[in-house]
C-alpha cells in the first residue's frame, strides 16, 4: 500500500513539473486582456515620437536627406461597444517645436461626452493625426496595436507556438510567436490589400501579464518592395494605477526602397478620464 502511494505522488509531482503548452500560455494571456481591456480604456498619457528617415546609401540623386521629426502628442485607448475591440487615439499637439492648430479639440472633451459622434470625432482626429508622420500614411503606430491584434476574439485567426522565454524589465516571460493565416487580415493597407501580421507576445506564466509584443506585418504583393512593418511595445508597471501601461514604442516604417526609418516613442503623465471612455458607434 504505502508502494503504491508513493508511485502516485511521484506521477503527481511529475505533472506539475510539465511546462506550460502554447494553448495553457495563449488562455492565461486571453484571460489577461480581458480584465485588461477596461481598466486600460480609462486612460489616456503624453507621447513624445521622434522619427527619423535616413539614406542607406549615400550619393544617389534625391535620397541624401537626413529627416528628423519629433512629435508632441496626448494619447488614448478606447474600448468599442459589442466586444468590437478597442482603439489607439493620438492627437498631435506639437511638431518639432511648433504648436499644432486644430478645431477637433482635445482627446478628453471628444470621448467623455457620450454623444453619438464622438466615434467619428476620434476617428478623425486619429486619420488627421497620420499626415504628421514620416514615410508612407499609417494610422497603426501605436501602442494599442499589439493589444488589439492580440485580442481574444482574434484568437482563431492565428497558428501559436512557443519560442522560448526570455527576461523583459527583469521578468520572466514565455515568448509566444503567432502567425496569421486567416483572410481578410486584421490590418490592411490603405488600398485594401492584406497585411498578414506575425506577433511575439512575452508573456508571464501565471498571470498572463503581457511585458512586451512586437506585430510584425508585410505586404505580400510581388510588384512591391519587400518590407516588415514593425510594431514593438514594451509595458511597465504604474503603481499608482495598478496595472501594466505602454511605456515605450519602436517603429520600423517605410519610407522608401534606399532608406531606413524608424520612431521611438515615450509614454508618461497617465490619467483617468473625467468619465468612462467607452464610446458609442
Amino acid at each position: 500500500m504505502k508502494l503504491v502511494a508513493a508511485a502516485l505522488f511521484g506521477v503527481l509531482i511529475v505533472a506539475q513539473d510539465q511546462p506550460p503548452t502554447a494553448q495553457d500560455v495563449r488562455d492565461q494571456l486571453n484571460a489577461y486582456l480581458t480584465a485588461y481591456e477596461p481598466k486600460l480604456s480609462e486612460l489616456i498619457a503624453d507621447e513624445q515620437l521622434v522619427q527619423r528617415d535616413v539614406p542607406l546609401r549615400e550619393g544617389r540623386p534625391g535620397s541624401d536627406a537626413f529627416l528628423k521629426r519629433t512629435l508632441q502628442s496626448e494619447v488614448a485607448f478606447i474600448a468599442l461597444p459589442g466586444d468590437a475591440g478597442w482603439l489607439g487615439f493620438r492627437r498631435v499637439l506639437q511638431l518639432d517645436t511648433k504648436p499644432v492648430d486644430d478645431a477637433l479639440g482635445s482627446l478628453n472633451s471628444v470621448l467623455v461626452s457620450g454623444a453619438k459622434d464622438d466615434y467619428a470625432r476620434a476617428r478623425l482626429m486619429l486619420t488627421d493625426s497620420a499626415r504628421f508622420n514620416l514615410g508612407t500614411p499609417r494610422t497603426i503606430n501605436l501602442p494599442n496595436l499589439p493589444l488589439e491584434v492580440l485580442q481574444p476574439r482574434h484568437a482563431g485567426r492565428f497558428t501559436t507556438r512557443i519560442a522560448g522565454s526570455e527576461r523583459i524589465g527583469g521578468h520572466h516571460t514565455i515568448k509566444l510567436v503567432l502567425v496569421e493565416n486567416v483572410t481578410p487580415t486584421i490590418i490592411r493597407a490603405f488600398d485594401g490589400s492584406q497585411m498578414r501580421s506575425i506577433v511575439s507576445a512575452f508573456v508571464e506564466p501565471g498571470t498572463g501579464r503581457l511585458w512586451k509584443a512586437d506585430v510584425i506585418t508585410r505586404d505580400p504583393r510581388p510588384a512591391r518592395v519587400v518590407f516588415d512593418h514593425v510594431v514593438s511595445v514594451t509595458f511597465q508597471e504604474h503603481r499608482a494605477l495598478g496595472l501594466l501601461v505602454p511605456a515605450k514604442m519602436h517603429e520600423d516604417f517605410f519610407a522608401g526602397p534606399d532608406r531606413k526609418a524608424w520612431g521611438d516613442a515615450t509614454y508618461v503623465n497617465y490619467r483617468r478620464f473625467q468619465t468612462s471612455a467607452r464610446i458609442v458607434q
